[in-house]
């Protein structure tokens, strides 16, 4: 197996990004030398800014073999998490789920933690664990983040990985993520797939219109073909939030040209434009997702 020299920098430092201005800049780091190289990263304001720049570019050889690697070769090698940390983090109690009993009742708050496998860590304020499991029921993540009762989420975010490095019990960890509920694919093989952003929304309308399998790409960015490629044999049905962007697009606008792009890969997707036809001016300016859109009809706001 090719080794190869460079790969995106997997601690949680943020450098200046040369593009946009804002500290969000992940770094290459050279295994050989353990050089880390400022010069060329890949920024996380995906949607915002788009800017990347691997070391190959200026005529640095990537391996003993020449090979060419890009932006996301790296993530082919993933690290994984052990199975009964899920297990065990799920013996916990959280904000979300109290939400979800909230909204739907104890019986059905239960079904849908052991359907996505939400657990809960105490040492982060009891942030909400959403692991990201998949096809073949491997660990990849553990997005953590903190709620509050009402549903709303906090800016408070870490990773299960970072987590487990400041307690030193594991060294080092090659994030490569995966869609979130993807495990749930060998279990449903003919629903048809709900792509929504947010993990909570993917939860929640799970239980609103159960005849989808809904599941979660993480992020307005996240809609990558990297993360789709493993449903690319199924009808998929993305739903975006409903935000107003630079240029006054909307999330829709964005999700709907790399759909066009993706479908003539080979992938059905259809990205709905229920929210972009029906939501107010108001709504479309406080970003509303679809679960948002849905619950407020319910409650008649």
């Amino acid at each position: 197996m090719i080794k190869y020299r460079y790969k995106l920098d997997p601690g949680s430092k943020k450098y200046k990004c040369p593009n946009c201005g804002k500290f969000s800049l992940v770094i290459f780091t050279d295994i050989e030398t353990g050089e880390l190289m400022e010069n060329y990263g890949r920024c996380d304001r995906e949607s915002k800014c788009g800017f990347f720049y691997h070391p190959s570019k200026d005529g640095f050889q990537n391996s003993k073999s020449s090979t060419v690697l890009n932006h996301s070769t790296y993530e082919f090698f993933p690290s994984f998490h052990k199975n009964d940390l899920v297990e065990i983090s799920m013996r916990n109690d959280n904000n979300f789920l109290k939400y979800l009993r909230f909204l739907f009742g104890i019986s059905k708050a239960k079904e849908v933690q052991e359907k996505y496998k939400i657990g809960t860590l105490p040492e982060f304020n009891n942030g909400t664990i959403f692991w990201q499991i998949d096809e073949q029921k491997k660990v990849r993540a553990g997005k953590i983040i903190q709620y509050f009762e009402t549903g709303k989420r906090t800016k408070n975010i870490t990773w299960m990985h970072q987590f487990l490095k400041m307690k030193k019990e594991i060294s080092d960890y090659n994030l490569s993520q995966c869609l979130f509920g993807l495990h749930l694919i060998t279990e449903n093989k003919s629903s048809i797939i709900a792509l929504v952003e947010s993990e909570k929304t993917a939860c929640v309308m799970s239980v609103k219109f159960p005849d989808f399998l809904w599941l979660s790409c993480g992020a307005k960015g996240e809609f990558k073909l990297r993360k789709l490629e493993t449903i690319k044999h199924r009808k998929i049905i993305a739903y975006p939030d409903c935000e107003i962007q630079k240029k006054s697009t909307t999330t829709y606008h964005e999700w709907k040209k790399k759909a066009t792009e993706f479908n003539k890969l080979g992938f059905e997707i259809y990205v709905s434009d229920l929210l972009e036809k029906e939501a107010s001016l108001q709504q479309k300016r406080q970003g509303i997702d679809i679960a948002d859109f849905f619950m407020k009809r319910v409650n008649g706001t």
